[in-house]
Protein backbone atom coordinates (compact mmCIF):
# COMPACT_ATOMS: atom_id res chain seq x y z
CA UNK A 1 0.00 0.00 0.00
CA UNK A 2 2.58 2.12 0.80
CA UNK A 3 4.52 1.36 -2.12
CA UNK A 4 1.41 2.59 -4.24
CA UNK A 5 1.52 5.66 -2.51
CA UNK A 6 4.75 6.30 -3.47
CA UNK A 7 4.48 5.38 -6.77
CA UNK A 8 1.22 7.62 -7.42
CA UNK A 9 2.15 10.98 -7.62
CA UNK A 10 5.37 9.92 -10.09
CA UNK A 11 2.45 8.49 -12.23
CA UNK A 12 0.30 11.52 -12.27
CA UNK A 13 3.39 13.61 -13.10
CA UNK A 14 4.44 11.91 -16.33
CA UNK A 15 0.63 12.37 -17.09
CA UNK A 16 0.88 16.19 -16.30
CA UNK A 17 4.10 17.08 -18.40
CA UNK A 18 3.94 16.94 -21.90
CA UNK A 19 6.64 15.37 -23.51
CA UNK A 20 9.03 16.99 -25.82
CA UNK A 21 8.41 17.48 -29.67
CA UNK A 22 10.99 14.26 -30.60
CA UNK A 23 8.57 12.11 -28.28
CA UNK A 24 5.35 12.95 -28.87
CA UNK A 25 3.38 11.06 -31.27
CA UNK A 26 0.76 13.96 -32.08
CA UNK A 27 2.96 15.72 -34.72
CA UNK A 28 2.66 17.45 -37.52
CA UNK A 29 5.39 16.89 -40.11
CA UNK A 30 6.06 19.70 -42.44
CA UNK A 31 9.22 18.22 -44.43
CA UNK A 32 10.47 16.46 -47.86
CA UNK A 33 13.12 16.92 -50.01
CA UNK A 34 13.66 20.04 -52.37
CA UNK A 35 11.65 20.94 -55.31
CA UNK A 36 14.13 23.09 -57.09
CA UNK A 37 17.64 23.57 -57.95
CA UNK A 38 20.78 25.41 -56.70
CA UNK A 39 19.75 28.23 -59.31
CA UNK A 40 16.45 28.58 -57.60
CA UNK A 41 14.51 27.32 -60.51
CA UNK A 42 11.97 24.68 -59.87
CA UNK A 43 12.30 20.68 -61.17
CA UNK A 44 8.07 20.91 -61.43
CA UNK A 45 4.91 21.98 -60.45
CA UNK A 46 4.26 19.37 -58.32
CA UNK A 47 4.92 21.68 -54.79
CA UNK A 48 2.19 23.55 -55.96
CA UNK A 49 -0.01 20.69 -56.78
CA UNK A 50 0.84 19.00 -52.96
CA UNK A 51 -0.31 22.75 -51.58
CA UNK A 52 -3.61 22.79 -52.52
CA UNK A 53 -6.39 21.87 -49.64
CA UNK A 54 -7.23 18.40 -50.62
CA UNK A 55 -3.87 17.48 -51.22
CA UNK A 56 -0.77 16.28 -49.37
CA UNK A 57 1.03 19.31 -47.61
CA UNK A 58 -2.36 21.46 -47.82
CA UNK A 59 -4.28 18.89 -45.78
CA UNK A 60 -1.84 19.10 -43.27
CA UNK A 61 -2.07 22.82 -42.88
CA UNK A 62 -6.47 23.11 -43.64
CA UNK A 63 -7.57 20.71 -41.44
CA UNK A 64 -9.26 21.19 -38.54
CA UNK A 65 -6.99 22.24 -35.83
CA UNK A 66 -6.30 19.22 -32.51
CA UNK A 67 -5.73 19.96 -29.42
CA UNK A 68 -2.36 19.10 -27.92
CA UNK A 69 -0.18 18.46 -31.28
CA UNK A 70 2.64 20.14 -32.18
CA UNK A 71 4.49 20.56 -34.98
CA UNK A 72 7.72 19.60 -36.64
CA UNK A 73 8.90 21.62 -39.53
CA UNK A 74 11.81 22.15 -42.08
CA UNK A 75 11.97 25.93 -42.93
CA UNK A 76 13.74 24.97 -46.38
CA UNK A 77 10.52 24.07 -47.35
CA UNK A 78 8.67 27.31 -45.93
CA UNK A 79 11.25 29.15 -48.12
CA UNK A 80 10.70 26.88 -51.21
CA UNK A 81 6.46 27.97 -50.66
CA UNK A 82 7.94 31.83 -50.12
CA UNK A 83 9.82 32.04 -53.34
CA UNK A 84 6.55 30.05 -55.21
CA UNK A 85 4.53 32.83 -53.49
CA UNK A 86 6.62 35.90 -55.17
CA UNK A 87 6.29 34.29 -58.47
CA UNK A 88 8.98 31.69 -59.70
CA UNK A 89 10.55 29.62 -63.00
CA UNK A 90 9.45 26.24 -63.57
CA UNK A 91 12.66 23.94 -65.57
CA UNK A 92 10.80 22.53 -69.06
CA UNK A 93 11.64 18.63 -69.46
CA UNK A 94 15.28 18.22 -71.19
CA UNK A 95 14.59 17.24 -75.44
CA UNK A 96 16.28 14.14 -74.79
CA UNK A 97 16.46 13.25 -78.78
CA UNK A 98 18.54 16.50 -79.20
CA UNK A 99 22.31 16.49 -78.70
CA UNK A 100 23.08 19.03 -76.34
CA UNK A 101 19.18 20.28 -75.66
CA UNK A 102 18.82 23.62 -74.20
CA UNK A 103 17.28 23.96 -70.91
CA UNK A 104 14.31 26.55 -70.57
CA UNK A 105 11.83 27.50 -67.99
CA UNK A 106 7.96 28.56 -67.98
CA UNK A 107 6.57 31.25 -65.46
CA UNK A 108 5.17 28.95 -62.39
CA UNK A 109 1.02 29.07 -61.69
CA UNK A 110 0.98 27.99 -58.24
CA UNK A 111 2.07 31.76 -56.73
CA UNK A 112 -1.99 31.93 -55.45
CA UNK A 113 -2.07 28.78 -53.95
CA UNK A 114 1.23 29.10 -51.97
CA UNK A 115 0.27 32.92 -50.85
CA UNK A 116 -2.82 30.74 -49.52
CA UNK A 117 -1.25 28.02 -47.99
CA UNK A 118 1.15 30.13 -45.88
CA UNK A 119 -1.54 31.89 -44.66
CA UNK A 120 -3.08 28.93 -43.77
CA UNK A 121 -0.06 27.69 -41.92
CA UNK A 122 0.42 31.07 -39.62
CA UNK A 123 -3.32 30.53 -38.43
CA UNK A 124 -3.10 26.88 -38.03
CA UNK A 125 -0.17 26.80 -35.72
CA UNK A 126 -1.65 29.27 -33.14
CA UNK A 127 -0.24 28.77 -29.77
CA UNK A 128 1.16 25.20 -30.84
CA UNK A 129 4.50 23.95 -30.24
CA UNK A 130 6.47 25.12 -33.16
CA UNK A 131 10.03 22.79 -33.55
CA UNK A 132 12.30 23.31 -36.73
CA UNK A 133 14.76 20.85 -38.26
CA UNK A 134 18.19 21.54 -39.45
CA UNK A 135 17.54 23.34 -42.66
CA UNK A 136 16.90 21.04 -45.73
CA UNK A 137 16.27 18.14 -43.39
CA UNK A 138 19.87 16.94 -43.66
CA UNK A 139 21.39 13.32 -42.06
CA UNK A 140 21.77 14.79 -38.68
CA UNK A 141 23.94 11.82 -37.90
CA UNK A 142 26.28 11.65 -41.08
CA UNK A 143 26.93 15.60 -40.60
CA UNK A 144 27.56 15.32 -36.67
CA UNK A 145 31.10 13.04 -38.70
CA UNK A 146 31.48 14.26 -41.43
CA UNK A 147 30.33 18.37 -40.97
CA UNK A 148 29.43 19.11 -37.61
CA UNK A 149 29.94 23.23 -38.39
CA UNK A 150 27.48 23.01 -40.87
CA UNK A 151 24.79 20.79 -39.23
CA UNK A 152 25.30 23.99 -36.54
CA UNK A 153 24.97 26.41 -39.18
CA UNK A 154 21.82 24.95 -40.96
CA UNK A 155 20.52 24.84 -37.47
CA UNK A 156 20.82 28.21 -36.64
CA UNK A 157 19.72 29.16 -40.15
CA UNK A 158 16.31 27.29 -39.77
CA UNK A 159 15.50 28.99 -35.96
CA UNK A 160 16.21 32.65 -37.09
CA UNK A 161 14.24 32.14 -40.38
CA UNK A 162 11.81 30.19 -38.25
CA UNK A 163 11.22 32.94 -35.60
CA UNK A 164 10.45 35.24 -38.33
CA UNK A 165 8.36 33.97 -39.96
CA UNK A 166 6.09 32.59 -37.37
CA UNK A 167 6.60 35.96 -35.16
CA UNK A 168 7.64 33.60 -31.86
CA UNK A 169 10.35 31.63 -30.87
CA UNK A 170 10.60 28.15 -31.91
CA UNK A 171 12.36 24.94 -31.01
CA UNK A 172 15.30 22.84 -32.67
CA UNK A 173 15.58 19.11 -33.32
CA UNK A 174 18.09 17.53 -34.90
CA UNK A 175 15.26 14.73 -36.13
CA UNK A 176 12.19 13.35 -36.30
CA UNK A 177 9.95 10.06 -35.05
CA UNK A 178 10.46 7.47 -37.51
CA UNK A 179 12.98 9.51 -39.89
CA UNK A 180 14.47 7.04 -42.03
CA UNK A 181 17.69 5.75 -41.41
CA UNK A 182 20.62 7.82 -43.80
CA UNK A 183 22.27 5.61 -46.18
CA UNK A 184 23.62 8.41 -48.41
CA UNK A 185 25.37 6.81 -51.70
CA UNK A 186 29.30 7.20 -51.68
CA UNK A 187 29.04 9.44 -54.66
CA UNK A 188 26.64 12.26 -53.23
CA UNK A 189 29.02 11.72 -50.03
CA UNK A 190 31.60 13.13 -51.98
CA UNK A 191 29.68 15.54 -54.12
CA UNK A 192 28.48 17.17 -50.91
CA UNK A 193 32.37 17.46 -49.14
CA UNK A 194 33.35 18.96 -52.72
CA UNK A 195 31.26 21.55 -53.29
CA UNK A 196 30.94 22.20 -49.97
CA UNK A 197 35.40 22.98 -49.62
CA UNK A 198 34.55 24.90 -52.72
CA UNK A 199 32.30 27.22 -51.43
CA UNK A 200 34.43 27.33 -48.19
CA UNK A 201 37.04 28.60 -50.94
CA UNK A 202 35.06 31.02 -52.25
CA UNK A 203 34.14 32.54 -49.40
CA UNK A 204 37.73 33.76 -49.02
CA UNK A 205 36.69 36.30 -51.59
CA UNK A 206 32.92 36.58 -51.95
CA UNK A 207 30.14 37.87 -48.69
CA UNK A 208 28.12 35.65 -47.49
CA UNK A 209 25.07 36.38 -48.73
CA UNK A 210 26.55 35.99 -52.37
CA UNK A 211 27.02 32.12 -51.03
CA UNK A 212 24.04 31.45 -48.61
CA UNK A 213 21.69 29.81 -51.08
CA UNK A 214 24.51 27.34 -52.22
CA UNK A 215 25.67 26.45 -48.81
CA UNK A 216 21.78 25.62 -47.83
CA UNK A 217 20.70 24.12 -50.92
CA UNK A 218 23.34 21.50 -50.42
CA UNK A 219 22.57 20.49 -47.51
CA UNK A 220 19.08 18.18 -48.68
CA UNK A 221 21.46 16.24 -50.53
CA UNK A 222 22.00 14.28 -47.42
CA UNK A 223 18.27 14.46 -46.80
CA UNK A 224 17.16 10.84 -45.18
CA UNK A 225 14.09 10.75 -47.44
CA UNK A 226 15.69 10.61 -50.70
CA UNK A 227 15.54 7.03 -52.08
CA UNK A 228 19.72 5.99 -53.84
CA UNK A 229 18.46 7.02 -57.32
CA UNK A 230 16.77 10.34 -56.35
CA UNK A 231 20.17 11.51 -54.23
CA UNK A 232 22.08 10.82 -57.24
CA UNK A 233 20.18 12.46 -59.29
CA UNK A 234 19.88 15.84 -57.31
CA UNK A 235 23.45 15.22 -56.90
CA UNK A 236 24.17 15.18 -60.76
CA UNK A 237 22.11 18.44 -60.85
CA UNK A 238 23.76 20.12 -58.31
CA UNK A 239 27.07 19.64 -58.88
CA UNK A 240 27.03 22.03 -63.12
CA UNK A 241 24.49 24.13 -61.11
CA UNK A 242 27.49 25.06 -58.75
CA UNK A 243 29.85 24.82 -61.12
CA UNK A 244 28.20 27.57 -63.39
CA UNK A 245 27.65 29.87 -60.29
CA UNK A 246 31.83 29.14 -59.76
CA UNK A 247 32.63 29.84 -63.76
CA UNK A 248 31.48 33.13 -62.55
CA UNK A 249 35.07 34.19 -62.06
CA UNK A 250 36.80 32.65 -64.34
CA UNK A 251 40.56 32.13 -66.64
CA UNK A 252 40.29 32.41 -70.32
CA UNK A 253 43.21 31.31 -71.98
CA UNK A 254 44.96 30.36 -75.81
CA UNK A 255 47.45 28.68 -77.48
CA UNK A 256 50.40 30.69 -78.35
CA UNK A 257 53.41 30.30 -80.57
CA UNK A 258 56.38 32.23 -78.91
CA UNK A 259 59.11 33.46 -81.39
CA UNK A 260 61.08 36.07 -78.84
CA UNK A 261 63.51 35.26 -75.97
CA UNK A 262 61.50 37.84 -74.12
CA UNK A 263 57.53 37.74 -74.19
CA UNK A 264 54.56 39.08 -72.57
CA UNK A 265 51.15 36.40 -72.77
CA UNK A 266 48.11 37.90 -72.84
CA UNK A 267 45.39 35.94 -70.79
CA UNK A 268 41.94 37.40 -69.80
CA UNK A 269 40.15 37.34 -66.28
CA UNK A 270 36.09 37.58 -66.08
CA UNK A 271 34.74 38.73 -62.56
CA UNK A 272 31.23 38.04 -63.76
CA UNK A 273 29.91 38.54 -59.95
CA UNK A 274 28.41 42.09 -58.75
CA UNK A 275 30.84 42.30 -56.30
CA UNK A 276 34.53 43.60 -56.40
CA UNK A 277 37.11 40.73 -56.29
CA UNK A 278 40.76 40.79 -54.87
CA UNK A 279 43.09 37.98 -56.13
CA UNK A 280 46.05 36.70 -57.02
CA UNK A 281 47.48 34.92 -60.41
CA UNK A 282 50.05 32.54 -59.82
CA UNK A 283 51.78 31.26 -62.72
CA UNK A 284 53.83 28.03 -62.82
CA UNK A 285 55.97 26.62 -65.65
CA UNK A 286 55.84 22.89 -65.90
CA UNK A 287 59.50 22.43 -67.11
CA UNK A 288 62.49 24.66 -67.38
CA UNK A 289 62.14 25.91 -70.80
CA UNK A 290 60.66 29.32 -69.65
CA UNK A 291 60.63 31.19 -66.56
CA UNK A 292 58.05 33.39 -65.61
CA UNK A 293 58.30 36.53 -63.82
CA UNK A 294 55.65 36.90 -60.51
CA UNK A 295 52.19 39.03 -61.11
CA UNK A 296 51.47 41.62 -58.82
CA UNK A 297 47.79 41.02 -56.91
CA UNK A 298 44.78 41.73 -59.15
CA UNK A 299 41.20 43.84 -58.08
CA UNK A 300 38.65 43.17 -60.62
CA UNK A 301 35.85 45.26 -60.76
CA UNK A 302 32.04 43.96 -60.35
CA UNK A 303 30.97 42.22 -63.79
CA UNK A 304 33.79 43.26 -65.80
CA UNK A 305 37.26 41.82 -67.71
CA UNK A 306 41.27 42.43 -67.37
CA UNK A 307 43.23 41.60 -69.23
CA UNK A 308 46.70 40.25 -67.67
CA UNK A 309 50.47 40.10 -69.62
CA UNK A 310 52.29 37.46 -67.94
CA UNK A 311 56.09 38.35 -68.71
CA UNK A 312 58.11 34.66 -69.42
CA UNK A 313 61.89 34.55 -70.69
CA UNK A 314 62.42 31.41 -72.93
CA UNK A 315 65.52 29.22 -72.14
CA UNK A 316 64.71 26.38 -75.19
CA UNK A 317 63.17 25.79 -77.82
CA UNK A 318 60.23 23.43 -77.35
CA UNK A 319 56.80 22.43 -75.53
CA UNK A 320 55.50 23.59 -72.42
CA UNK A 321 52.52 24.99 -70.46
CA UNK A 322 52.16 27.53 -67.55
CA UNK A 323 49.79 26.21 -64.69
CA UNK A 324 48.12 29.16 -64.11
CA UNK A 325 46.25 29.40 -60.80
CA UNK A 326 43.59 31.94 -59.45
CA UNK A 327 43.85 32.63 -55.54
CA UNK A 328 42.49 34.90 -52.91
CA UNK A 329 45.11 37.29 -51.14
CA UNK A 330 45.56 35.13 -48.35
CA UNK A 331 46.97 32.39 -50.82
CA UNK A 332 43.69 30.03 -51.20
CA UNK A 333 43.06 28.30 -54.01
CA UNK A 334 39.25 29.69 -55.48
CA UNK A 335 39.53 27.37 -58.49
CA UNK A 336 40.68 24.36 -60.60
CA UNK A 337 44.13 25.48 -62.06
CA UNK A 338 43.91 26.14 -65.99
CA UNK A 339 47.19 25.17 -67.98
CA UNK A 340 47.76 27.40 -70.53
CA UNK A 341 50.33 25.73 -73.35
CA UNK A 342 53.01 27.35 -74.89
CA UNK A 343 55.01 26.41 -78.20
CA UNK A 344 58.66 27.94 -78.22
CA UNK A 345 60.32 28.56 -81.47
CA UNK A 346 63.33 30.46 -80.12
CA UNK A 347 66.86 30.30 -80.27
CA UNK A 348 67.66 29.95 -76.87
CA UNK A 349 70.40 32.86 -75.15
CA UNK A 350 72.90 29.70 -74.61
CA UNK A 351 72.45 28.26 -77.97
CA UNK A 352 73.29 31.99 -79.20
CA UNK A 353 76.40 32.70 -77.11
CA UNK A 354 77.86 28.66 -78.82
CA UNK A 355 76.69 29.73 -82.51
CA UNK A 356 77.94 33.16 -82.23
CA UNK A 357 81.09 31.52 -80.46
CA UNK A 358 81.50 29.09 -83.23
CA UNK A 359 81.48 31.56 -86.07
CA UNK A 360 84.21 33.72 -84.50
CA UNK A 361 86.60 30.93 -83.51
CA UNK A 362 85.87 29.86 -87.36
CA UNK A 363 87.06 33.29 -88.76
CA UNK A 364 89.39 33.12 -86.91
CA UNK A 365 90.55 29.95 -88.63
CA UNK A 366 89.93 31.61 -91.83
CA UNK A 367 92.17 34.73 -91.39
CA UNK A 368 95.13 32.50 -89.73
CA UNK A 369 94.69 30.22 -92.66
CA UNK A 370 94.53 33.34 -94.96
CA UNK A 371 97.78 34.86 -93.05
CA UNK A 372 99.78 31.73 -93.58
CA UNK A 373 98.82 31.89 -97.37
CA UNK A 374 100.28 34.99 -97.60
CA UNK A 375 103.67 34.41 -96.22
CA UNK A 376 104.11 31.30 -97.54
CA UNK A 377 103.75 33.02 -101.37
CA UNK A 378 106.25 35.57 -99.99
CA UNK A 379 108.88 32.59 -99.31
CA UNK A 380 108.56 31.30 -102.06
CA UNK A 381 109.20 34.77 -103.81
Amino acid sequence: MKRLLVLLPMVLILLIVPAPANADNNFVLLSEPSHRGLDGVFFNDELATALKPEARLGNLVYASPKSGRSWIIDIALVDEVIAMSNGYEVAKPLDKTKKNPKRETLPGVGDSVAKAWLAALKTSVRRDLISVLPYGSPSSTWLKDAAPNELKFYQSQSLSRGTEFFGRSVASVDTYPGQPKANIPRDVQVSYTMTRKRIFALANVLPQETLLSYRLGIAGLTNPELNRSDSLELAATYSPQFAAFENKLRLIVGKYRVTSEREKIPVTLVNDFDVVLKIKLVVTPLNGKVIATSLPDLTLAPNSKLQVAIPIRVMASGSTILLTQIKSEKGILLKEPVQLPLTLSVISPITTWFTTGSAIILLLAGVVQSVRRIKRKRVQL
